[in-house]
């Protein structure tokens, strides 16, 4: 049965079914193999109880469920530890490169489209640029994204932003 209702979800025996929309990462909500865990205790138990116990079936089955989720619980935590300990999923927010300190790399001069290099979470990026009226960015100039219109960054000069601040 789990093993056709993690085909069908798309998922392997590690795999997990969301009970919401969100995709954010993590262990999930009901993870396959904490559940299997705990369906084989609870039915080793029972088979144990039943067979070797007088004990009557409504203690069986309460026996059995808190003995089975003790295992289930503890393989659910160990998993999300694991599973969450590296995760540095970014949010789309995170994307946007508006107000990132770069340099340019290819000048542009007057309405013209250049190039600029930045560095975002740790990975050299490249966007273009356009250089607004009367304006000239120079190769290796540092400039700021001030907002990014179909592609193409609107950016204004370090130095200038820096001059404006002091």
């Amino acid at each position: 049965m789990l093993l056709l209702s993690g085909s069908i979800h798309g998922h392997g025996l590690a795999g997990h079914i969301h009970a919401g929309g969100s995709d954010a990462g993590g262990p999930g909500v009901l993870p396959i193999l904490p559940l299997m865990v705990s369906v084989t205790v609870w039915g080793g138990t029972g088979y144990v109880l039943t067979r070797f116990s007088g004990m009557r079936p409504l203690p069986v089955v309460l026996v059995c469920t808190m003995i089975a989720l003790l295992p289930g619980i503890l393989l659910y935590m160990v998993l999300a530890r694991i599973m969450t300990r590296y995760d540095s999923s970014m949010s789309e927010w995170e994307y946007d490169p508006a107000g990132q300190l770069g340099y340019i790399s290819i000048a542009a001069a007057d309405g013209a489209v250049g190039e600029m290099k930045y560095v975002l979470h740790g990975t050299m990026r490249s966007i273009g640029v356009r250089a607004e009226a009367g304006q000239e960015l120079r190769r290796g100039d540092r400039v700021i994204i001030v907002r990014v219109e179909k592609g193409i960054a609107a950016v204004t000069l370090f130095e200038r932003e820096m001059g404006q601040i002091e």
